[in-house]
């Protein structure tokens, strides 16, 4: 219920307003009523009210003065104002003060009807949108840990741009990974408990100091970050680390960063990390692997291939197969024509195209681990023998990579689609309402919403959006003595000669013939 006061000098008028509307069957509530602007504002002072109807024409404050002091002290209460015709040009300057709504005397309970239905209407809106942002503003007090990882996850993984990054850095006190930063990434056995993850977390937790930034990487790594540290001291903590988890029967491949410096360096120090970890494959698991070490290899086996990987990543993010395979034959062509006759030179480039593709699956918050089996993974890695073997190798598990994609665009589309329907289900007549706004707004493409939206309803958006609106417009014409133009405003109609032709071709009848 809504409190409402009323403020009239005389008693009449607000026994007329009490009495002519049915005010708590409607939702409101006459908690009080007073005979001048100071008796109101010492009644509201001491009481909750939510709207005030108020004479304008009152002996000592009138209702605008009133109005002034009110909206200053309690700038949240809606206000009413009831004038006489003759004063209705001066009451417009109430405007400026705040006012809501306008009454003309003789009262119509009508129009108190509808005043009091919109201002409750907008009442509730804004007391919804309050109570959402104080549940936002308490979820993100009680989620601070969420959203910092959350962020982190994105910092690390460069797709943040550099401005924002840096505002939040102060936000989650780690701006000084830009000085100079190691990443240690910590990877868990796969087929180990997940409550290994605690562990080892909770491990990593306890020796956690100013100089330590930490988080799980989509529930499968660890990620350590050291600021204002040495290499070799960070090196000395995995080592050590390792150690304490095989000790408490946990397997853990550790992969160390070099040290980087710069905005950038966050991202290189990751990316490092990850490379370390991924040579492995041939080094060996259960095991702190270090950059220089991963670059020593590298080195060994004069490896120059590099992919455009944003574009490889692309062609699987987007579901466009044969570029993807046309990568894959590219890289491993690349790698033949190397004539390096290596096995474990194979395997590893085969490893780490496979992991670049699995690199992709992070924005569903999944590691490639998630989707296949690592020992798999290993196994098949390890048998490679040829440079057939490789291309096999990784065509199959980057294949898999592709399909959950192509799985997951499918559903997208789908609620793409819905969504769409249901914006213009809830803006229909609204005159603002076109295919270009509806796109901007849902961040969609406008030519995708468009092609996508008649191969799903078998009409274009406008033609559907108009069908709607003439059906609507039907049952008014017939229900109302409303005017032409009155209606087509009301189903979101500009023009109204336009709404007569829409009409026509629709129902195969001009609006008057409709109304007979």
């Amino acid at each position: 219920m809504l409190n409402v006061l009323l403020v009239d000098d005389e008693k009449l008028e607000r026994v007329l307003i009490r009495k002519g509307y049915k005010w708590e069957e409607n939702g409101f509530k006459i908690v009080g009523e007073a005979a001048s602007g100071k008796e109101a504002l010492e009644y509201i002072n001491y009481h909750e009210v939510d709207i005030v109807v108020t004479d304008i024409n009152m002996p000592g404050m009138d209702g605008l003065q009133f109005t002034e002091a009110l909206l200053k002290a309690h700038p949240k209460c809606r206000v009413v104002i009831i004038t006489g015709f003759r004063e209705f040009e001066y009451a417009r300057k109430a405007i400026n003060l705040g006012v809501d709504e306008f009454l003309l005397k003789p009262i119509n309970i009508k129009e108190i009807s509808e005043v009091m239905a919109k201002l409750k209407e907008e009442i509730n809106q804004r007391n919804k949108e309050a109570t959402e942002v104080a549940k936002l503003k308490e979820s993100m007090e009680n989620n601070y840990d969420i959203l910092k990882e959350s962020f982190l996850l994105r910092l690390v993984e460069n797709r943040i741009d550099e401005e924002e990054a840096v505002k939040k850095m102060d936000t989650y006190n780690c701006k000084e990974l830009i000085d100079g930063c190691v990443c240690i990434d910590v990877k868990i056995k796969d087929n180990q408990e997940e409550e290994n993850y605690k562990k080892v977390y909770e491990l990593v937790q306890n020796q956690n100091n100013d100089n330590m930034i930490t988080f799980v990487h989509f529930m499968h790594n660890i990620i350590i970050y050291f600021v204002n540290k040495d290499l070799d001291e960070c090196i000395n903590y995995a080592e050590a680390l390792h150690k304490k988890l095989n000790k408490i029967g946990i397997t853990a491949t550790i992969g160390i960063s070099g040290k980087n410096i710069g905005f950038c360096g966050i991202a290189s120090a990751y990316g490092q990390a990850d490379k370390a970890l991924g040579v492995s494959v041939l080094l060996g698991r259960n095991r702190v692997v270090t950059y220089s070490e991963y670059q020593e290899v590298m080195k060994q086996n004069n490896s120059k291939i590099e992919l455009d990987w944003d574009k490889f990543a692309e062609a699987i993010n987007n579901c466009r197969e044969e570029e993807m395979l046309k990568y894959i034959k590219d890289y491993i062509e690349v790698i033949k024509k190397g004539k390096i006759a290596d096995e474990e030179y194979l395997k590893l480039m085969t490893m780490t195209i496979i992991l670049r593709a699995g690199s992709t699956l992070n924005k569903y918050g999944i590691n490639l681990y998630q989707l296949i089996n690592e020992e798999d993974v290993f196994k098949d890695v390890r048998a490679i023998r040829s440079v057939t073997d490789a291309l096999e190798c990784a065509k199959e598990y980057i294949k898999i990579v592709y399909d959950y994609h192509n799985q997951k665009k499918s559903k997208r589309n789908k609620n793409v689609i819905e969504d769409a329907l249901e914006y213009v289900n809830r803006n229909l007549y609204n005159s603002e309402l076109s295919l270009k706004k509806a796109a901007t707004d849902l961040y969609i493409n406008e030519s995708y919403l468009s092609r996508e939206f008649k191969k799903t309803y078998g009409v274009s958006f406008i033609e559907y959006v108009s069908e709607k609106r003439i059906e609507a417009s039907k049952k008014i014409l017939k229900q109302t003595d409303l005017k032409v133009y009155e209606v087509a405003e009301k189903v979101g109609f500009k023009d109204s000669h336009y709404f007569c032709i829409c009409f026509k071709k629709q129902t195969g009848k001009t609006v008057k013939e409709y109304r007979c």
